[in-house]
């Protein structure tokens, strides 16, 4: 009876651990996680990347509507759209091929072996060369930045803007509470201010606002990362391509894919395309000196 009661006791424990999922024996697929797919940019993104990957069997997971908790899949490859897409894969596919885009600074995340990507920021050296070469009295660039996610950044861009002759004076912020403070003791020091693609900094629309209107009462002008700040007042904006990017990342896992992998020469890519936006109409009201010759180097003049 004693025996029987421990069966019984053991049966019993055992049906209350939960078993785990079931994965399939051979990878299969390709699966895309979204961190959120009713932001535009990254929507863009992830069609363009589909558009070029035909006979492929992908799954999709939106993590603004379900999570990957107990999660079954076993793809052959993941590719991630945002910050929180590829920090939840990390977690989840430890040891599957891992291509993310869309991340602000991807030196800041944990980059593995099986890590590739394309980076967000177009190279910080061919935009200040083209602040340098379109106008050529702005020597000082101040810059904006959290310490969480662009110092980094930051640090790199001060060597690279020596090199074209160009001077940065940064401003580092941990909230966004700090960020017209430190802008307002900011702007007597500079030429220009320079956006760059920073959370913390551009924390909300409001903000953004706030931003351009201290600049503007004082004739300070504004470089950006993209064409939609030439609505408040941005006089430069020099942008990376979306679709471009999302066709670099299914070139990526095409290669991956096809495994051709190992023969890269860099497994983080940068933007291979971009957009440049002038508002010379802006520029004459502020005064600014412009290289005229410069301007077949524009795509698009505001006149």
């Amino acid at each position: 009876m004693k025996i029987l009661y421990i069966i019984l006791i053991l049966s019993f424990i055992n049906s209350c651990v939960p078993t785990q999922p079931t994965l399939p024996d051979k990878p299969e697929g390709l699966l895309i996680i979204n961190s959120d797919t009713s932001v535009e940019k990254y929507l863009t993104i992830q069609r363009e990347f589909e558009t070029e990957l035909t006979g492929i069997n992908i799954t999709r997971i939106n993590l603004a509507e379900e999570s990957l908790r107990n999660n079954t899949l076993n793809p052959s490859l993941v590719y991630a759209i945002g910050s929180k897409a590829y920090n939840k894969a990390t977690v989840a596919f430890k040891n599957k091929p891992l291509i993310f885009s869309s991340m602000i600074n991807w030196r800041r995340f944990n980059i593995t072996a099986n890590t590739y990507g394309i980076a967000l920021e177009l190279p910080a050296e061919m935009q200040l060369f083209m602040y340098s070469y379109l106008f050529p009295d702005i020597h000082t660039l101040g810059v904006l930045y959290s310490k969480s996610h662009n110092s980094q950044w930051f640090e790199l861009a001060v060597a690279q803007a020596k090199e074209v002759g160009l001077s940065l004076y940064g401003k580092a912020v941990t909230d966004t509470t700090q960020v017209s403070q430190e802008l307002e003791k900011m702007l007597p020091k500079i030429d220009v201010l320079w956006l760059i693609s920073d959370p913390t900094v551009l924390h909300d629309a409001d903000q953004v606002q706030q931003i351009f209107a201290m600049t503007a009462a004082v004739k300070k002008p504004i470089f950006a990362y993209n064409t939609l700040f030439v609505k408040y007042g941005a006089i430069l904006t020099i942008a990376a391509d979306l679709p471009t990017m999302g066709h670099q990342a299914a070139y990526l896992a095409q290669s991956i894919l096809e495994q051709q992998a190992n023969s890269m020469e860099e497994k983080i890519q940068l933007p291979a395309g971009s957009h440049i936006t002038l508002d010379l109409k802006r520029i004459k009201e502020y005064g600014i000196n412009i290289n005229h010759s410069a301007l077949s180097s524009v795509e698009n003049v505001i006149q």
